[in-house]
C-alpha cells in the first residue's frame, strides 16, 4: 500500500483517538462532579461517619475508575475503516476516496493498467488525507459541550460556597478527607474543656461543653468511644446552663475518645490520655562537707525523712522514679520564728538518667524540703516528697582545764600539776595555755600550734617557786583552743582556774582545822609503835639466841631487820614531814635521832652472825641503844596525852561557843520578824515553824553538850595539870544547870510553832542572855570559849602552844550563826575533832582544796578514835602520789588519805561540766 496514504491515515486515527480521549476524560470529570455533589448532598442530610464516608468514597472511586477505564478503552479503539470514513466525511467526497483507497489491495495481480489505476487512486487519496485540517477531525464541539457542563457545575459550586460557606467548607472537608474526624455540618459550635483531656489511671475526668450558634432542639449527649473495640457509648450530659453541659467520667483505665453531640451535630472526637502517675521509689543523699572539716564526701540511702548535714555542706539529693522523668523541682523552706513567714528557695532538677533526677544546694539553714517529679507526659507525682533539713553547726571547741580546780590554795613553793583536754566536733587547730598574775599582762604559750585531730590532752607542771610568787598573790590559768572554721567563730576557752598563794603558816592552820584530835595523836602513836616493834623484834631475837634455837634465831633476825627497816623508813618520813603543831616539831627531832639509831642497829644486824658466841651480847647492846631515848619518848607521850585531854575539854568550850552563836542568830531572826510585824508585814510568818525546828536543834545540841562535857571531865579527872580547867568546866556545868536556858529555848520553839513571834523572840533573847552571862565569867572554861587558851604548868612551852593552836582551830570550826543541826554541835568532825567548814584563821575558805608541802596522814587506832589511850595502831597512810593531788588536802569529812571529790570519769560526759560547777565554789 502507498506509504503516504498509510501515514496520513494514521494521522487521522491519532487525531480521532485524542479527541475521543479528551471527551471521555471531560465526561468522567463531569461524572465525578455529579457523584461528588450527590455524595455531598447525601452527607449533608445523613451525616455519614468516617467509616461510611470512606466506604462510599471507595465505591465511587471504583465506579469512576471502572467506567472511565471502559470509556477510555472504547475511545482508544479507532480502526482504519472508521478513520477513513471520518476522513471521507471531513472531505465531503462523494467518491469516498479514503475508504476506496483503503479497500484497494496493496499489489495488483492483473495488468499494468490496473496497477497504474491503483497507484493513482492511492496517491489521490493520500493527497486528500493530507489536505484535511486537524480541526475537522478533532471533536471540538463535543469538548465544548462537556466544558460548558463543567463550567455550569463549577458555577453552581461557587454559588454554594458564597451562599453557605460554612456548610460548603464542612462538606468539602468531609468529602476530601473521608477518614478524618470532621464533624458534620451544623450551625452549632462545640467548645469542649479541657481541650486536651487527660486523666490519671483509674481517676475521674470532668468534661464540659459550651454549645453556641443555634437553639438546641435535641438532648445533648456525651459520646465515649472505646479505642480497643470502637464501640460508642452515648451518655446523657448534665445541663449547667442554657449553653453549658457537663459530664463526669469515673474509673478510666484505658484510652477513650470523647465528643459531645446534639442530634446529628457533634463535636470533634478528643482522645483522652490515661496518665500513669510517677512514684518516687528511692533516694540517695550525697554530702560534701566543708573543706575545713577535713571530712570526705559521704553517700547514704534516704531511709528516714531527715537529712542532717554540716553547715556549709554541699547536698545532692538524687531521686529514682518508676517512670521516665522529664522534670522536677525542690523547695527549701527555712525554719522561721512563729508568726514570721519564711521564704522558700526553689531548685530545678538535673536529669541524670531516664528515671533519675538530682537536686543540689548548699546547707545553710534548717528547714523543710518538698521535692516533686513529673514524667515525660508532664504527670506529677501524687504528692511531693517531704523531708526535714537539719543543720549540724560547726561547734566551737570544748576546752576543759581538769587540773587545777576552779579555785585552789597553794603555798609559794608548790608544784601544781596542770592538765586539760580540748576537743572539737571535727578537728582542732591550735591549743594555748594562758596564765595571768593579777596586775600583770597575760602570758600565752602555744601548746600545740598545728593540730588536725579531734581531741588533744595537755599535761604540764607549774612551779610556783620558779615564778617567784608570794603569799597573797593570785594567779589565773586558762586553756584556749581554736578549730579550722574559716568564719573565726571556732574559738573557745576553758573556765579560769584561780590559784591563791598562801603562806606555810596559813597552810598549817588549814591542816590543823582539818585534823581531828585522834589523828593528831595517831602520828605520835605511830612513831612510838614503830620503835616498840623494833625493840620487841630485838627482844625476840635475844630470847632465841639465849635458848640456842638456831632456826628461831634466824627467823627472828630477819624479823628484826625488817622491823628496823620499816621503823627507820617511817621515822624518816615523820622527820621530813610538814609540822602543823608545835609538838610535832619535837616529834620530828626525836624521830630523826631514833631513825639514826635504827639505821646504826640495822647495819649491825646485817653483819650479825646468829651462830656466833657474841651474838647475844651484841643484841643486848642494840637494845640499850634503842632505849637511850626512852625518857624523851615518855615525856613526849605525857605531853601529847595532856594536849589531847585539854583539847577534848576545849573542844566542848568551842561547841558551847557555837551554841551561843546559833542562839544569837535565832534571837536576831525572831527580832527581825517581830519588827516586820510592827510595820504590818507578815510575809515572814511562814518562817516561824522552820525557826522553831532550828531552836529545837540548838536546844538538843545544848543537852548533848552537857552530857559530853560530863563524860570528858570524868576522863580528864586524873590529870593534875588540868585540875583548874576541870574545876572551871565543872563549875560552868553547875551554873548552866542552874540557869536552865533549855527551858527558855523550849518556850521559844513552842511559841514559834504557834505563830507567836513576839513571845518566841522574848524567850529566845532570854536564852541568849543566859548563855552570854555564862560566857562572860572570868573562869578558864568560859575564857577558852571566847578564845583565851589556858596556860598549863608544863616544862615544855610547845605544849601550851599546841593547845592554843588546837583551840584556835576549834573556834574556827563554825565562827557564827549558821543554824541548823550541824551548827548545833553535830558537825562533820563529831566528838574528838577540832576542825570543820568555815574560814580558817588565815581568812580563806576551808572548803577549798589546798596544795602545799606533803604531809603524812595517819589512821587513828581504835583506842585513839574513841578517846582511849590508843594501844593499837594502823599503818600510816603513804604520801600522796606525785600527780594532780600531790600535797593536796581535799575537803573531806574523814581523813583517810582518800579524796572526797567525785572522779570525773565516773560521771557521764554530758553532765560533767554541771557537776563540776555544782561542786566548785
Amino acid at each position: 500500500m502507498n506509504l503516504q496514504f498509510t501515514k496520513h491515515l494514521k494521522r487521522v486515527q491519532r487525531l480521532m483517538r485524542t479527541g475521543r480521549v479528551a471527551v471521555t476524560l471531560l465526561g468522567v470529570a463531569v461524572l465525578v462532579g455529579l457523584l461528588w455533589a450527590a455524595f455531598g448532598l447525601g452527607d449533608a442530610f445523613a451525616a455519614f461517619e468516617p467509616a461510611a464516608r470512606v466506604a462510599i468514597t471507595k465505591v465511587l472511586l471504583g465506579l469512576v475508575a471502572v467506567s472511565g477505564s471502559i470509556l477510555l478503552l472504547r475511545a482508544l479503539q479507532v480502526d482504519r475503516a472508521t478513520a477513513a470514513a471520518k476522513a471521507d466525511e471531513a472531505l465531503a467526497d462523494p467518491r469516498q476516496s479514503a475508504s476506496s483507497g483503503l479497500s484497494l489491495p496493496e499489489k495488483s495481480e492483473h495488468s499494468p493498467l490496473s496497477e497504474y489505476l491503483t497507484r493513482r487512486t492511492l496517491d489521490e487519496a493520500a493527497n486528500n488525507l493530507a489536505a484535511i485540517p486537524a480541526s475537522k477531525i478533532f471533536p471540538w464541539r463535543c469538548v465544548a459541550k462537556v466544558a460548558v457542563i463543567m463550567l455550569v457545575m463549577a458555577g453552581i459550586a461557587f454559588g454554594l460556597k458564597i451562599s453557605a460557606p460554612a456548610a460548603f467548607s464542612t462538606v468539602t472537608s468531609r468529602l476530601l478527607h473521608p477518614g478524618d474526624d470532621i464533624p458534620p455540618y451544623s450551625p452549632l459550635v462545640f467548645k469542649i474543656s479541657p481541650a486536651n483531656p487527660a486523666c490519671l489511671y483509674g481517676g475521674t475526668l470532668d468534661l464540659t461543653a459550651e454549645i453556641t450558634g443555634a437553639a438546641l432542639e435535641h438532648p445533648v449527649q456525651c459520646l465515649v468511644k472505646q479505642a480497643r473495640t470502637g464501640e460508642v457509648l452515648r451518655l446523657p450530659a448534665f445541663r449547667e446552663s442554657s449553653t453549658r453541659y457537663s459530664r463526669k467520667l469515673d474509673g478510666l483505665t484505658e484510652p477513650v475518645e470523647i465528643a459531645f453531640a446534639c442530634g446529628k451535630a457533634r463535636s470533634r472526637w478528643l482522645k483522652v490520655e490515661i496518665l500513669l502517675e510517677p512514684r518516687i521509689l528511692a533516694g540517695t543523699v550525697h554530702l560534701t562537707p566543708p573543706a575545713h572539716t577535713g571530712l570526705t564526701e559521704t553517700s547514704f540511702a534516704l531511709d528516714t525523712n531527715e537529712i542532717a548535714a554540716i553547715e556549709g555542706s554541699s547536698v545532692t539529693l538524687e531521686l529514682t522514679s518508676n517512670r521516665p522523668l522529664a522534670a522536677g523541682s525542690l523547695a527549701l523552706t527555712p525554719a522561721a520564728a512563729p508568726g514570721v513567714e519564711a521564704k522558700a528557695t526553689s531548685y530545678l532538677a538535673t536529669l541524670t538518667a531516664p528515671q533519675r533526677v538530682s537536686f543540689t544546694w548548699t546547707a545553710v539553714q534548717s528547714g523543710k524540703i518538698s521535692a516533686n517529679v513529673s514524667d515525660l507526659r508532664g504527670t506529677p507525682a501524687a504528692s511531693p516528697l517531704e523531708l526535714t533539713m537539719r543543720m549540724m553547726p560547726d561547734q566551737a571547741p570544748v576546752v576543759e582545764l581538769t587540773s587545777p580546780p576552779r579555785q585552789l590554795l597553794a603555798t609559794p613553793k608548790s608544784i601544781i600539776p596542770v592538765s586539760g583536754t580540748a576537743s572539737d566536733d571535727f578537728a582542732l587547730s591550735k591549743l594555748q595555755f594562758v596564765r595571768t598574775l593579777a596586775g600583770f599582762r597575760d602570758r600565752i604559750r602555744v601548746v600545740a600550734p598545728a593540730l588536725h585531730q579531734k581531741a588533744y590532752a595537755f599535761e604540764d607542771k607549774l612551779d610556783l617557786d620558779a615564778l617567784g610568787l608570794e603569799a597573797g598573790q593570785t594567779i589565773e590559768l586558762m586553756l584556749e583552743a581554736t578549730d579550722h572554721n574559716p568564719s573565726l567563730l571556732g574559738s573557745a576557752s576553758s573556765e579560769i582556774s584561780r590559784i591563791r598563794i598562801i603562806s606555810e603558816d596559813q597552810y598549817a592552820e588549814y591542816i590543823r582545822a582539818k585534823t581531828t584530835i585522834a589523828q593528831f595523836a595517831a602520828r605520835f602513836q605511830a612513831a612510838r609503835d614503830a620503835m616498840d616493834q623494833a625493840r620487841k623484834a630485838l627482844e625476840k631475837l635475844k630470847d632465841a639466841l639465849d635458848k640456842n634455837d638456831a632456826p628461831a634465831a634466824a627467823k627472828a633476825l630477819d624479823e628484826a631487820r625488817k622491823a628496823h627497816r620499816d621503823a627507820a623508813d617511817l621515822l624518816d618520813k615523820i622527820a621530813d614531814d610538814f609540822p602543823a603543831f608545835e609538838l610535832e616539831k619535837r616529834l620530828q627531832e626525836l624521830a630523826e635521832q631514833q631513825a639514826e639509831d635504827l639505821r646504826a642497829n640495822l647495819d649491825a644486824l646485817e653483819k650479825l652472825d646468829p651462830a656466833g658466841d657474841e651474838a647475844g651480847a651484841e643484841v643486848e647492846k642494840l637494845l640499850e641503844k634503842l632505849g637511850q631515848r626512852k625518857q624523851q619518848e615518855q615525856q613526849l607521850d605525857e605531853d601529847v596525852a595532856l594536849a589531847r585531854k585539854a583539847a577534848s575539854i576545849l573542844e566542848m568550850a568551842a561547841k558551847f561557843r557555837q551554841i551561843y552563836e546559833n542562839q544569837v542568830s535565832l534571837a536576831k531572826r525572831f527580832g527581825s520578824i517581830v519588827e516586820e510585824f510592827r510595820h504590818g508585814d507578815d510575809h515572814s510568818r511562814r518562817l516561824l515553824p522552820s525557826l522553831a525546828d532550828t531552836q529545837t536543834h540548838n536546844r538538843g545540841a545544848l543537852m548533848d553538850f552537857k552530857t559530853e562535857l560530863h563524860r570528858r571531865l570524868d576522863a580528864a579527872d586524873d590529870e593534875p595539870l588540868l585540875e583548874s580547867l576541870v574545876a572551871s568546866a565543872t563549875q560552868f556545868l553547875t551554873d548552866l544547870d542552874a540557869a536552865a536556858p533549855e527551858t527558855l529555848m523550849d518556850a521559844a520553839a513552842g511559841h514559834a510553832k504557834a505563830g507567836e513571834a513576839t513571845d518566841a523572840y522574848a524567850n529566845a533573847e532570854l536564852a541568849r542572855a543566859q548563855l552570854e552571862r555564862l560566857l562572860s565569867k572570868p573562869d578558864e572554861f568560859p575564857k577558852a570559849a571566847m578564845g583565851d587558851a589556858p596556860e598549863f604548868k608544863v616544862p615544855h612551852p610547845d605544849v601550851n602552844a599546841t593547845i592554843e593552836e588546837m583551840l584556835k582551830a576549834l573556834l574556827g570550826q563554825n565562827p557564827g550563826g549558821q543554824g541548823g543541826p550541824q551548827a548545833g554541835g553535830e558537825g562533820a568532825q563529831g566528838p574528838g575533832g577540832f576542825g570543820g567548814q568555815g574560814v580558817a584563821g588565815g581568812g580563806f575558805p576551808m572548803d577549798l582544796p589546798v596544795i602545799g608541802p606533803e604531809r603524812l596522814q595517819f589512821e587513828p587506832a581504835p583506842g585513839l578514835a574513841d578517846g582511849g589511850n590508843g594501844n593499837g595502831r594502823t599503818g600510816p597512810i603513804p604520801p600522796l602520789p606525785e600527780t594532780a593531788e600531790t600535797g593536796t588536802l581535799e575537803n573531806s569529812g574523814d581523813r583517810h588519805g582518800k579524796s572526797s571529790s567525785v572522779s570525773p570519769e565516773s560521771i557521764p560526759e554530758p553532765y560533767r561540766e554541771a557537776v563540776k560547777r555544782f561542786f566548785t565554789p
